[in-house]
């Protein structure tokens, strides 16, 4: 739906034909279903006798195709009421040619509350499907998923035994969502990077990221220098469309989100390149693996992409959106940004069911090392270290709640998260142990995150120079190769 409101000095412009078809053109070439142009006309010295001539006509009875011609009638001659509007059936209401101006001297109040009666149902709806449907596309993903995690457990034990020497060691980095802070995971990298000899960042075979960690993962997972600073630099330089309101009427409960992201989605698709993209799937053909984490609205649970797969096709059908789609997906905020359809299927933040990604749904004789030890028996073991990359404390820090509900429901969010996110990296510690004490393989858990006592310099999401403070913190942590912990939080 597209409200585009008139002040009253722009009321010549207004109707002008020729420029309320431009407008509608352009409303209606941003996907808005049913444009409206309202034009605020103040009339006062007219208004009274206006409005007693409309209340009669509201309390006649018509029909509805007489009611449509009466109301496009007095649309566009500029004088309804708001009791004439709102005395109207919905369907006519719908019915009603996407032009027209208003006369009130309550206009704006009048021109909101009729853009909000007329976008009532405007929203691009999805087909119901039953719940028989939906549990058989449950059970054929979930089987799908866990074939292509036996093909990749497959490709990396192929890894390990194409790898010269005595070194069975596979190295997974893990990299949370955490919003504006990953600019520190983002410069944490870079500084690690510049790390050599002990300590030094290793070849990861495998990479995942959740929410702003998914946006970071390609970077991580390329790993060069140039590609990390890159990410860096991206992190640096928030740019003040990446996140943009809706406009007066953002709350709606038929938008699809509060915002939208649209310098978000042109700084990613410029920084993650089709170069890039060609990169990450010539590294799939390696072994390697990139996974980013998303939710699937429909079945409820977590979904996680694998991306190297998503660059191959992209790269044979010469269609990338689908790969900036999985991104775009996991990064998708609830309510605050907008949701991505990916064949037939709605995907959002994938922190809403799993703030890391490392496969905590795996049983142990799904692992790399079980099947590594079934298959090469007389083989020195596996060795898996799991490098989990926190983009926020891992305190949940005191806050004086206010007792509205804007505040309450971030709050609520905020501490969610973070609690979910402690609970998955303490089972990480967990599933290790049990690896450890079945004699699958030695496995090691480190983690780092922002310091509990940072405090953000100004208030506000994507401010520069919170994000640089994060940013300049992230690459002096990073250079330092004693700041991992090695226990659990």
């Amino acid at each position: 739906m597209g409200v585009f409101i008139v002040g009253a000095r722009d009321r010549e412009r207004c109707n002008s034909d020729a420029w309320r078809e431009r407008m509608v053109d352009f409303l209606r070439a941003r996907g808005r279903v049913l444009p409206i142009i309202v034009c605020l006309h103040a009339h006062p010295e007219t208004h009274r006798e206006q409005h007693k001539q409309q209340q009669c006509a509201a309390r006649t009875v018509r029909k509805p195709r007489t009611q449509l011609r009466a109301a496009q009638s007095n649309l566009h001659r500029g004088r309804p009421s708001w009791q004439h509007i709102a005395s109207l059936p919905f369907a006519t209401l719908r019915r009603m040619n996407a032009r027209f101006t208003w006369t009130s001297s309550h206009s704006l109040t009048t021109a909101v509350s009729l853009a909000v009666l007329l976008t009532m149902g405007c929203a691009r709806s999805r087909v119901v499907q039953t719940d028989e449907v939906l549990v058989a596309e449950g059970d054929a993903r979930k089987a799908a998923l866990k074939a292509d995690a036996m093909i990749t457990g497959r490709a990396m034990i192929e890894r390990v035994l194409r790898s010269e020497g005595d070194d069975r060691t596979i190295d997974v980095l893990i990299i949370s969502g955490g919003g504006d802070f990953g600019a520190f995971g983002a410069a944490f990298l870079r500084g690690w990077s510049e790390i050599e000899g002990d300590g030094a960042m290793p070849l990861f075979d495998g990479v995942t990221g959740v929410s702003t960690g998914a946006l970071i993962a390609p970077f991580a997972f390329l790993g060069t220098k140039a590609d990390l600073l890159e990410c860096e630099n991206l992190y640096r330089n928030p740019k003040s469309d990446w996140v943009r309101t809706r406009g007066p009427l953002f709350f709606m409960p038929d938008n699809e989100s509060f915002a939208e992201v649209p310098g978000l989605e042109r700084e990613l698709r410029s920084s993650v390149s089709k170069e890039r993209i060609e990169r990450i799937a010539a590294q799939g053909e390696q072994g390697r693996a990139l996974f980013v984490n998303t939710t699937d609205l429909d079945q409820g649970c977590v979904h996680p992409f694998e991306l190297t797969t998503a660059a191959k096709l992209a790269c044979k059908t010469g269609d990338y959106e689908r790969v900036y789609k999985i991104l775009l997906a996991s990064a998708g905020i609830p309510g605050a940004f907008p949701p991505r359809e990916i064949d037939g299927t709605l995907y959002a933040d994938g922190g809403i069911t799993s703030n890391i990604l490392y496969g905590g749904l795996v049983k142990r004789e799904q692992t790399a090392m079980y099947r590594f030890n079934q298959l090469m028996p007389d083989e020195p073991k596996l060795k898996m270290r799991y490098w989990v990359l926190l983009n926020n404390q891992a305190r949940t820090l005191p806050h004086t709640t206010q007792p509205t509900w804007p505040d309450v429901i971030a709050r609520s969010i905020d501490i969610s998260i973070r609690a979910s996110t402690l609970t998955s990296l303490r089972h990480l510690y967990s599933f290790a142990e049990v690896l450890s004490l079945h004699g699958d393989g030695e496995v090691e858990v480190r983690w780092i995150g922002i310091p509990n006592e940072w405090r953000a310099p100004v208030e506000g999401i994507f401010e520069k120079e919170t994000m640089n403070n994060l940013a300049d913190l992230g690459y002096t942590m990073g250079k330092d190769p004693s700041v991992w912990n090695s226990e659990a939080p």
